[in-house]
């Protein structure tokens, strides 16, 4: 019994000190507040906000085709172009590509109004999600 317990706690011990929960935790955060800063900055600027949620990173565009690099780049808050945030080694995000319209609608590529909303999941030590609605564009 004493055997069976040691091996439980050494599984979560490991894990918390791999780091891996609160990377994919961490991650998830900034995921978040990356697509709600994007819909807040299509409502400021009154233009489409594009976000490009990638393997490697997600990055704010204002073009649906462009390289987020530039003129093309959304800036972060703190000034940086484009805003991208780096997926950490292990973690797994819904990759996915939208836009925020002008009034911080969620919308396809081409601009179209979905009737479903966005599930954005982000899979690691942990599975953490995040809908983007269909209609208001509200992230929760």
């Amino acid at each position: 019994m004493i055997l069976v317990v040691v091996g439980v706690l050494s599984i979560f011990v490991g894990n918390r000190i791999s780091g891996t929960v609160e990377r994919t935790r961490a991650y998830y955060d900034e995921l978040l507040s990356q697509v709600q800063y994007a819909r807040k900055v299509a409502v400021a600027q009154r233009r489409p906000i594009f976000v490009r949620i990638e393997a490697a990173q997600s990055r704010l565009c204002y073009s649906k085709n462009g390289t987020c690099a530039g003129a093309d780049g959304v800036a972060s808050p703190r000034g940086e172009v484009p805003f991208a945030v780096a997926v950490p080694a292990g973690v797994v995000p819904t990759l996915a590509t939208f836009q925020f319209d002008s009034l911080g609608r969620y919308r396809d590529l081409d601009g179209v109004a979905t009737s479903v909303p966005l599930l954005v999941s982000v899979v690691g030590d942990g599975n953490y999600q995040f809908r983007v609605e269909h209609e208001t564009g509200y992230v929760r």
